[in-house]
C-alpha cells in the first residue's frame, strides 16, 4: 500500500531560494520606500545584498527549506521599535506577499510573519525590562512598558 507523497513545502511552492529572494526583494524596495520604516533601515542597512541574503536564509529556516540561518533576533533590539513599527511591517508584509505569490501562500506568510513578530515583541519587551543593549530611546515607550515597577 503506497501512501501519498508528501505535499510541497512552503518554500518550494514559492520556488525555493530564487523565489524567496524575489519576494523578500520587492518587499524590502518596498519597506525602504516607506516613511515608517525606510528611515529605519536607511540607518542600520548598509550592504543590502549581504542583508537580502540574510533574510533569505530567515525564511527559508521559516517555510519548510533549508536551514541556513543560524543567528538571533537580538540587533532588533537596539531599533527603538515600536508597536506602530510592527504593524506597518506586518501589514506591509501582507500586502507584499499578496502582490507577489497567490493567496494561500501569501496567508502562510503572514501567519508565519505575525508569529515571528509576536515574538520578537515579546522578547524585546524582556529585553528591554532587563536593560540589555542599553536604555530604550524613550523609557518606557516600547511596547507600552512603564519604566515604574508595578505595585
Amino acid at each position: 500500500m503506497q501512501s501519498d507523497p508528501p505535499s510541497p513545502s512552503l518554500y518550494e511552492r514559492l520556488g525555493g531560494h530564487a523565489g524567496l529572494e524575489r519576494l523578500l526583494s520587492r518587499f524590502y524596495d518596498r519597506a525602504r520606500e516607506d516613511d515608517l520604516l525606510g528611515p529605519i533601515f536607511g540607518a542600520h542597512v548598509h550592504d543590502w545584498d549581504s542583508h537580502l541574503q540574510t533574510v533569505v536564509h530567515f525564511w527559508s529556516n521559516h517555510t519548510g527549506g533549508p536551514v541556513l540561518y543560524r543567528g538571533g533576533m537580538g540587533r532588533h533590539f537596539r531599533l527603538g521599535l515600536e508597536p506602530q513599527h510592527f504593524e506597518r511591517w506586518l501589514s506591509l508584509w501582507r500586502s507584499n506577499a499578496e502582490l507577489e505569490v497567490g493567496p494561500e501562500c501569501a496567508e502562510e506568510l503572514h501567519a508565519i510573519a505575525s508569529r515571528v513578530a509576536a515574538n520578537l515583541k515579546a522578547m524585546a519587551a524582556q529585553a528591554s525590562a532587563l536593560n540589555v543593549g542599553g536604555p530604550s530611546p524613550r523609557p518606557g515607550s516600547r511596547f507600552g512598558l512603564s519604566s515604574r515597577p508595578s505595585a
